[in-house]
């Protein structure tokens, strides 16, 4: 088996709304519960070492004009969400994690260093380096230093709505990125603060992509050309970000597979990157504790029985040397090249 990072999982989203959404209660994470998408002892068995814990400021509300939007981009009755005090909903998912870590410190840990990252490569437990999935936190382009200092690595631009920074995927109107968005991308790039287009606008993606100067993700997203749907995106998008050394995360979300969702169907769009573009560009972003009110595709239940895909894999033609790549050292390469101007305050890096 080999090792695996996940560049999104919604640890925390999953404890802060006590499960909604979800066909799994809430348990401590210790624990292997099962049906649930992940736990301490599922990563274990599926050699995870490295988690991009997200932190997803959003608040459940009654709204049918969300509820439409969300229902027809994910084909499910997905709620309603908006973003209300998304600062104090931030510092709420941190708080989460930071418990995760005080109750599990013998398997969980923070990934802030280069020594992190190097227990990380050595197996030493499970590393969560905290993602923030829209940046509407940031009521200021410097408050990313704050978050920085509280252990943040890597910043979501946008979520399903648009805003200061830059449009989303479900923008009515693509502007693309603000200058506010270009200051921020600037600020990631001097912080090593890992630059993340999942959600993003076509435009977005595109300009973020000329303007950053290190290599940035796609989190979580599949491939338009075998499915049209507007979380994927398309060989414009992959051609910019292969020049730019990033990684787009294959996500487990099922309407973005297709519309029988399954390992077999996942590998489809693993398969045809790799032939369009080289294994390079490929990694795994499942969106784990995200899939609400969705039922996983088939095969991929859970993050332990992620070897399905891997089979499957093979038996498509893939060596293990790009399978390994694909689980582990594509995602590795970008944060590496990020995290070699990670400090332990922001202070030291100005």
């Amino acid at each position: 088996m080999p090792p695996l990072v996940d560049l999104h999982e919604d640890i925390s989203l999953y404890y802060v709304t006590q499960g909604a959404g979800l066909r799994f209660g809430v348990a401590d994470f210790g624990i292997d519960l099962e049906g649930r998408h992940c736990d301490i002892p599922k990563y274990e068995r599926s050699n995870t070492r490295l988690v991009f814990a997200a932190i997803a400021p959003l608040t459940p509300t009654i709204s049918p004009k969300r509820v439409e939007r969300l229902t027809s981009l994910y084909g499910a009755p997905f709620g309603g969400y908006r973003v209300r005090a998304p600062l104090s909903a931030a510092l709420e998912h941190i708080t989460v994690y930071r418990n995760l870590f005080r109750m599990h410190g013998d398997r969980l840990f923070p990934v802030r260093t280069l020594w992190d990252l190097e227990r990380v490569e050595r197996g030493q437990g499970i590393g969560l380096l905290l993602a923030l999935e829209g940046a509407e936190p940031l009521e200021d382009v410097e408050d990313l230093e704050l978050l920085y200092d509280l252990g943040l690595r890597s910043l979501q631009l946008t979520w399903n709505f648009d805003n200061r920074y830059g449009a989303s995927c479900m923008s009515r109107k693509d502007y693309g990125l603000t200058g506010d968005g270009e200051e921020l991308i600037a600020l990631c790039n001097r912080l090593g603060v890992i630059v993340d287009l999942a959600h993003a606008s076509k435009r977005t993606t595109l300009e973020v992509i000329e303007a950053s100067r290190l290599p940035v993700i796609v989190s979580h997203a599949n491939f338009r050309t075998v499915r049209d749907h507007p979380r994927n995106v398309d060989d414009e998008q992959l051609e910019a970000l292969n020049r730019n050394r990033g990684v787009v995360g294959v996500t487990f979300i099922p309407p973005t597979i297709s519309d029988h969702p399954s390992v077999e169907a996942l590998a489809d769009h693993i398969v045809y990157a790799c032939e369009r573009f080289g294994p390079q560009l490929v990694a795994i972003g499942t969106d784990y504790f995200g899939l609400l009110n969705m039922v996983e595709p088939r095969g991929l239940e859970e993050v332990s029985r992620i070897g399905n895909l891997w089979r499957e894999l093979e038996r498509r033609g893939l060596g293990e040397r790009e399978i390994r790549m694909i689980a582990y050292e594509n995602a590795m390469r970008v944060i590496r090249e990020n995290a070699a101007r990670w400090r332990l305050s922001s202070l030291a890096s100005t």
